[in-house]
C-alpha cells in the first residue's frame, strides 16, 4: 500500500521510510533551533506503516481521522492510525501538523467494502474481521489506547470479570484471533501490546466501539452483537 504524506506544499510517497524535521528528507522548519533535526519517521516494516519519535526531547501526537489518538514519547513507535490521519509535535513556540493516508486496498486483513476502512473522515463501524466476541474482548483491552489515557493493559482476569466469562474463555478467544491473523500474514503482533496496536491502528476497534461498549455506563457492558447494523 502506498503511504502519502504532505505537509504544506510537499507531498511523498516514500518507497519505504521518510524521516521529517529541522534536517530530514521533509523538512519542517530549517530555522528552528528547537526542532530535532529528525524528529520522527514513517518507515514501512512487512504490509504495515509505522510512526517512530526519532527525537530524544519532544512528543509526537498522532491522531486519526475517526479520532483515535496516541503520544509517542522519545523512541517509541506505533502503526500508523488508520487510513488516514495527522501527525503533530511543538518545538519552541512552533506546532506542526503532516497529514498522512493510505492509497491502495485492500487492508492486511483483505476486508471488503463491507469491512472497517476509514475513508477520509468517515469510518465504516460494522462488519469487520472481527467475531463480536473478539471485539468484546479487544475492546476492553484498547479502552486506554482509543482514549490516549495510556497505562498498562487490563489482564484476561479483568476481561473475563467485565464479561462475565471464564478467563480460559478471553484466552481461547484472543489466541484464536493471533491465528486468524497469521493465517493472513500479519506478523510483528508477538506481544498483546502489538496486537492492539496493530487492531486500533488499522481501524478494526475504534472509538464508536468503544462508546457502544459503554463499559463504564450503568446500562454497559453491551455486546457487540447486540449493536444495531447502520
Amino acid at each position: 500500500m502506498t503511504l502519502v504524506v504532505q505537509f504544506i506544499e510537499q507531498t511523498f510517497r516514500p518507497d519505504d521510510q521518510l524521516a521529517f524535521g529541522r534536517n530530514a528528507e521533509l523538512s519542517l522548519d530549517p530555522d528552528n533551533g528547537y526542532l530535532h533535526r529528525q524528529a520522527g519517521r514513517f518507515r514501512l516494516v512487512g504490509d504495515i506503516w509505522w510512526l517512530e519519535n526519532r527525537g530524544s526531547r519532544l512528543r509526537l501526537k498522532m491522531m486519526s481521522s475517526d479520532g483515535s489518538v496516541i503520544d509517542l514519547h522519545a523512541g517509541a513507535s506505533s502503526p500508523i492510525l488508520g487510513r488516514s490521519g495527522t501527525v503533530s509535535l511543538v518545538a519552541g513556540p512552533t506546532r506542526y501538523e503532516v497529514a498522512y493516508w493510505l492509497e491502495t486496498e485492500p487492508s492486511p486483513l483483505g476486508l471488503d467494502t463491507t469491512g472497517r476502512i476509514p475513508v477520509g473522515a468517515e469510518t465504516a463501524t460494522y462488519g469487520t474481521a472481527l467475531t463480536p466476541r473478539e471485539l468484546d474482548f479487544v475492546v476492553v483491552l484498547a479502552r486506554n489506547r482509543l482514549t490516549g489515557r495510556g497505562g498498562p493493559l487490563p489482564s484476561q482476569a479483568d476481561i473475563a470479570d467485565i464479561w462475565g466469562v471464564s478467563k480460559k474463555t478471553v484466552d481461547n478467544t484472543l489466541q484464536r484471533l493471533r491465528a486468524k491473523l497469521r493465517n493472513r500474514d500479519v506478523r510483528f503482533l508477538d506481544t498483546t501490546e502489538m496486537l492492539v496496536e496493530y487492531l486500533v491502528a488499522q481501524g478494526y476497534v475504534t472509538i464508536a466501539d468503544l462508546e457502544w461498549a459503554a463499559l463504564d455506563e450503568p446500562d454497559g457492558p453491551r455486546p457487540a452483537s447486540a449493536r444495531p447494523e447502520p
